[in-house]
């Protein structure tokens, strides 16, 4: 017997439809009671936010395959990762005891662009592959896969570390003359401006495109990896991401708080036009990779640390490449600045 409600609109919300938003809204307020703080306060509160985030992608990236692994998988994982994510503090040790460079206990002078190291991405492969041969149950279609998304994951939240710290580096750059003062204020609450606009171009994307694709969806995008996902919400999405993050961007630096001194400000207005167009587009990217790969090992959600979200890949999955895109953006900003100097 069909359960179709003849009374029933097709874009008119459904008591289940209700019930997920009102999971899901709770959800993110806990959430943002919870992540706020240690995003405003940066240094090492982010630090060890983004550490929890590594070992719980982490370990979602091996569990989403339904096997039981052995122990010694999880291990190696979680130390290709931290090495992976923290490389930039990592290749600045040798500096650091043999005295050429004096350490810093600010996180913003560690990141400044996005490093990957050939060294740590051959020891990823050997350390997986040696994996296959002591596990029985461990395939080296798993090793291929894991390392793909550790190298994904890691990148991403590295790039986090680089948003989230890279404006204080500029502002002292700057302003090397500011009072210690105001220079502390910078650094624990304006300098996560670039962050959050981010996150505002990310997360509307998503919310645009629930609601839009809700009430008005009807062509679906690709029902193969993800169903529910319409062509009606990903412009929604793109649009309403679009207006808000270049809004806060733009209202920020002419109000004398650019997003990042000397690059993402007033007189380079049109650069957060560009990037708050692109944000989007590289939200949803990640939102369809990591979609395909819950499709291919047919699992709903990496976790259940958020009722209503999943896990912390389900919820930062399309962060993930937004933090990306964003980082490459400052980063190829600072080598073009260094060419036509």
């Amino acid at each position: 017997m069909s359960n179709h409600n003849p009374d029933l609109q097709p874009n008119e919300l459904t008591p289940e439809t209700k019930a997920s938003m009102k999971t899901r809204i709770i959800s993110a307020i806990v959430g943002l009671v919870v992540c706020v703080p240690l995003i405003v306060l940066g240094d090492f509160f982010f630090f060890a936010f983004v550490t929890f985030l590594v070992v719980v992608g982490t370990y979602e990236i091996i569990h989403c395959a339904k096997k039981k692994y052995n122990i010694a998988l999880y291990i190696v994982a979680w130390i290709l990762a931290l090495l992976m994510t923290y490389w930039p503090i990592i290749r600045a040790i040798p500096n650091f005891i043999q005295g050429t460079a004096t350490f810093n206990w600010h996180m913003y002078t560690m990141f400044d662009e996005l490093y990957i190291s050939i060294l740590i991405l051959v020891l990823s492969v050997c350390g997986l592959f040696v994996m296959v041969i002591i596990d029985k149950g461990f395939t080296v279609r798993d090793a291929c896969f894991i390392f793909t998304m550790l190298l994904t994951i890691t990148v991403g939240f590295q790039s986090g570390l680089i948003v989230r710290y890279f404006p204080s580096q500029q502002f002292h750059s700057v302003f090397p003359d500011a009072t210690t003062q105001f220079m502390n204020w910078y650094d624990n609450f304006e300098s996560c401006l670039l962050l959050v606009y981010v996150l505002i171009g990310t997360f509307m994307t998503d919310v645009g495109a629930y609601f839009v694709g809700v009430f008005f969806g009807k062509h679906k995008i690709n029902p193969r990896i993800s169903p529910k996902k319409t062509w009606e919400g990903f412009f929604g999405g793109v649009i309403i991401s679009t207006i808000c993050s270049f809004a806060f961007g733009f209202i920020f630096s002419i109000c004398g708080h650019p997003l990042v001194y000397g690059c993402l400000d007033k007189e380079r207005w049109y650069l957060i036009l560009v990037l708050s167009l692109i944000i989007p587009f590289a939200s949803v990217l990640g939102d369809f990779v990591f979609s395909s790969a819950k499709r291919h090992f047919e699992i709903k959600d990496f976790g259940n640390i958020m009722p209503g979200h999943g896990g912390v890949l389900d919820r930062l999955d399309s962060v993930v490449f937004s933090l990306l895109t964003t980082a490459t953006f400052i980063t190829l900003f600072q080598y073009w600045s260094q060419f036509v100097k």
